[in-house]
């Protein structure tokens, strides 16, 4: 599961873990009850946020090297709370966090057709359901992808 977590000026919050650029998520615990629990687990222990106004977007199928497949959620969401930074419990890390434009970020992520069309998802439900006026143009002018990257929720 990851979070587009955004804020009122069309931007997204990207946490800078080894490897690159990602969104705050993760992968369920056995003792999460629910995807609810674990999206609020994992932007706390990777972003130091909690978050409000959750909008499931879809989910991507994944697959790994050895070739097993699994749905990974997506989700927009909202900053409730900033916390004090802590280390990521997996890792010991702490991730920095940067604010930025929602349409540089499928870029940042690297993660080609299928980020660039989550990317207009989630500016879609921030200027229909969270009222961002900034995400309007990339909410309009990209409409959808030729093929499709997610399936909807």
């Amino acid at each position: 599961m990851y979070a587009w977590v955004l804020d009122e000026n069309a931007q997204v919050l990207l946490i800078e873990m080894p490897g690159g650029w990602n969104l705050p998520g993760g992968t369920p615990e056995p003792w999460d009850e629910g995807w609810e629990a674990t999206l609020s687990r994992e932007v706390a222990e990777e972003a130091s946020i909690t978050v409000r106004e959750v909008i499931p977007l879809g989910y991507q199928a994944v697959r790994t090297d050895d070739g097993e497949s699994f749905a990974q959620l997506r989700v927009v969401a909202r900053v409730q709370e900033w916390l004090p930074a802590g280390a990521d419990p997996d890792t010991g890390l702490v991730y920095p966090r940067v604010w930025v434009p929602l349409e540089r970020a499928a870029g940042l992520l690297g993660w080609g057709e299928p980020g660039r069309a989550q990317a207009v998802a989630a500016a879609r439900v921030a200027h229909d359901v969270y009222g961002f006026a900034a995400a309007a143009p990339l909410a309009q002018g990209a409409r959808c992808a030729s093929t499709p990257v997610m399936q909807r929720v």
